[in-house]
Parts: structure tokens; sequence; C-alpha cells
């Protein structure tokens, strides 16, 4: 997050109305932008152009969920390898390491679309389009982690905008038959690629061209981090995979892709109201916490007396504990509008048979969206193996429960194992990361490794 979270900086400590506005509205464009601009983009085509193509449609919904979760590999491994190269000026680095991994992210995403259609037969045109684009979105994910490093905020915004635009016109453009809609939307994908490769060779680009894997030297030191980004997506996801294949849930359009309409979306809409929370994180991380989270560990490296190293530790934690509260005030406030809302039947989707769901869906959405803040404050602090035991103990919960839930109690369960799994995890990794910042200092020096060789002789006593 260096580009925008100079970019935040920047505006943030002017202490002017409009430069805050401003900084709040980069921090949802940043965060969210994305999110919205592609939701905004299927939802036009859905409703406005009102394709009647379930492969289409199949596709678009599926190539998402599986670009996000196979992406999810190297989502935050990437990110730590793009800020390393960054903190060590070594920028010439960033563009063959980038397109060594989304090679090898779209060789891991080829080999288990290779396993799926195996087991779950299509026709092959359905299947090189959906490849496509499931290759497109993928791409996509992983080349804005490095765009979003730059300083061209206005440029990475702006490329998600053309994507969405494109995506529309180019799908409308295609559909002349029944698989090339999948194809125009695609090639809409490709636009934005496109965009931010330009926006990266631009701040990043060298002469050489050569794609580089010597990012894989990285991972025998942070390996964690391939698996809690995996572990991560599939937990938000496997509630959904469950109800979906439940007999009196689940419905099956084309054979081997199922959904679940009655589930589906109440919860992509509770999705959408943790933006809040997603926006204030950003905000508030790359701004006011990361200053005082800053000064702390240049005293650590600059062996500041001990007094002034306690200070800058409780400023910031005082500052954590602050940035935590105001965010989850914000977050609670708007579910609860939200929920109100719902039970009034004013949502757009509320009705008797989505209301229940919903209510359980904006519980979860807002305690997930509590986790996930958590979790990447819990990284923040490089607590790799507490991440990832926490991400794995998120998915086996929301795995168990959601199946026991949606198996013995059925249609008012639902969302019940998301709800709760989520609502686990915040509350146990909240109480580790209190009590690891709180011990921080003492856990910082047992980190270091000792400078005297081992059998030195120290004061007369070998050791």
């Amino acid at each position: 997050m260096a580009g925008i979270g100079f970019k935040l900086n920047r505006l943030f400590f002017q202490n002017k109305i409009y430069t805050d506005v401003l900084a709040i509205l980069y921090s949802i464009l940043t965060s969210a932008g994305p999110w919205i601009i592609t939701t905004i983009s299927l939802w036009i085509i859905l409703n406005y152009i009102k394709t009647t193509n379930i492969y289409f449609n199949t596709a678009v919904i599926y190539s998402f969920i599986f670009s996000i979760i196979i992406s999810g590999i190297f989502s935050m491994f990437f990110s730590r390898r793009i800020s390393d190269l960054i903190y060590e000026k070594n920028y010439q680095k960033i563009l063959p390491e980038t397109l060594g991994i989304i090679v090898s992210n779209a060789i891991i995403l080829i080999i288990f679309l290779t396993i799926f259609f195996s087991i779950k037969p299509q026709p092959f045109d359905f299947i090189i389009a959906f490849s496509y684009l499931t290759t497109s979105l993928t791409i996509l994910w992983l080349i804005s982690i490095v765009t979003i490093a730059t300083e061209e905020i206005n440029w990475y915004i702006l490329s998600y905008i053309i994507m969405g635009i494109s995506a529309i016109l180019l799908s409308k453009v295609f559909s002349f038959s029944t698989f090339s809609e999948i194809y125009g939307y695609a090639l809409g994908v490709n636009v934005g690629i496109v965009i931010n490769f330009i926006i990266i060779y631009n701040s990043f680009g060298n002469e050489s061209y050569k794609i580089s894997f010597e990012w894989k030297k990285e991972i025998k030191n942070y390996w964690q981090l391939l698996f809690i980004g995996l572990l991560y997506y599939l937990s938000i996801w496997i509630d959904d995979i469950i109800v979906w294949n439940t007999q009196k849930f689940g419905e099956e359009l084309i054979k081997g892709f199922k959904f679940s309409y009655i589930y589906d979306s109440p919860m992509f809409f509770s999705y959408l109201t943790i933006i809040p929370t997603i926006t204030m994180f950003i905000l508030i991380l790359e701004t006011r916490f990361y200053k005082k989270y800053k000064q702390f560990y240049i005293s650590l490296i600059k062996g500041y007396v001990y007094s002034e190293i306690l200070t800058l530790k409780e400023n910031m934690e005082k500052e954590l504990n602050q940035s935590i509260s105001l965010t989850i005030k914000i977050q609670i406030l708007v579910t609860t509008l939200m929920f109100t809302l719902n039970e009034l039947k004013l949502l757009p989707i509320s009705n008797e048979f989505s209301k229940p769901i919903l209510r359980l869906g904006l519980i979860g959405a807002m305690l997930n969206g509590f986790f996930l803040m958590i979790l990447l404050l819990i990284l923040y602090f490089d607590f790799r193996n507490t991440a990832l035991v926490l991400t794995l103990s998120v998915l086996s919960l929301n795995l168990v429960l959601s199946y026991i839930l949606t198996q013995k109690i059925g249609y008012a369960a639902l969302g019940g194992g998301y709800a709760i799994s989520f609502l686990v995890g915040t509350l146990v990794s909240y109480n580790i990361l209190k009590r690891r910042v709180k011990d921080i200092i003492k856990i910082e020096f047992f980190r270091q490794k000792l400078s005297i060789p081992e059998g030195k002789i120290i004061k007369g006593v070998k050791k």
C-alpha cells in the first residue's frame, strides 16, 4: 500500500476539511473502488443489457470465485515481496518478478481448471472461454497489487472505470453466439490489465523484459503468506459452496455449476456493507497508526533508551486501540442501519425469503470485516504463524458449522455458520493482537539474533 499511503499522508496531515474529505474519497476508491466498479458493470450487463445467456452468467460468477481464491495463493506473499523490494529500492526487480508470479499463478490455475473440467465436463468452447476469463481476472487481481504500490493512484482508479465500461460495451458487441459474450467481457478485463501494466512499466520499468523467479528464494521465509491468502478467501466462500451443494437450497443451471439464489443475493449484498470498515482501516492504518508504528520501530533500530521506547510503544498501542474502536463504531452504525432497513423491508432485496438470511449475513459480513482488519494488523507486526492458525481455524469452523446448521436446521440457519465462525475468529484474534502488542518490546527483543558467535568465551565462562 506504499503508493496510496504516501498520497493519504500528504492529504491527511494538512489539517484541512477538503483534504480530509479527499483522503477519505481516495481510501474508498482504492480499497473498494474495483469491487464497486466491477459490481456495477455486472449489474448493468445483467439488468439493462438483460443477457439471458446462462453460460455467460455462470462463467462470470464462477470465474470471479475461482480467480479470487487461486490468486489468494500469491496475493499476500506478493504484497510482502513488493514492499520489501520498494524498501530496498530494488525497483528494477519489480516488473520481472511481477511477470514471474503471474506466470506461476496462471500455471496453478490451468492445472486446477484441467482437474475441474475433467470431473465436470463441459463443451470445449465454453471451457476455453471460461478459462480465458478466469485467467484474465487472476492476472488483473495480481497486477493491481503492484499498481497500488505506485503513486499513480488516479490512473489505478481510472483503469477500473475504463475496464468496467469496456466490459459492458464489449460483452454487448460480442453477443452474437452462446460463448462470445464471455470473450467480450474478458477482453474488457484485458483492457484493465493493459492499463495497469503501462502504469507499472512507467513507474518500475527498465530495459530488461526477462521474467524473473527470484522471488522463490523468499518462499522459505514467508511461506505462511501463501496459505493465509488462500485459506482466508476459502473461508469466506466455503459456506456458499456448502449451501450450493445442499439439495434443498442448491440449483444446477448448468451441469457441474451450482448456485443458490435464495442465499447468494442477500450474502452478496451483505459483503457490500463492509466498505466502511475497509475504507476506515486503510485510511487510519496508512496515516495515523503507521506514523506511531514507524516511530516505535525506529526507536528499536536506533537503540533509544528504554523509557523513550516504552513511551513510543504506549503511543502506538493507544493509537491502535483508538483506530480499531473508531472503525468498529462506524461499521456497527452502518450495519445497524442496514439491519433496520431490512426489517422494514426498505432494502432493494428485502422480502420474506431473503430477510432472515440477510440478518445473519449483515452480522457475519461485519464480523468478517473486523476479522480481516485484525488479521492484517497481526501481519503488520509479522506474526505470520499466528495469522495462519487463525485463518485455518475460521475456515474449519465455517466449514463444520455451515454443514451442521444447513443439514440439521435448514433455512432458518443459513448464514449462521459464517457469522459464528467470524465472531469466534474476531474475538480470538483481537485478544491475541492485544496481548502481543502489550508485550511487543519483549517479543521484538527475543526475535533478534544473537550477535555473539556460538562457543565464544564471555567473562571466562565458555558458552
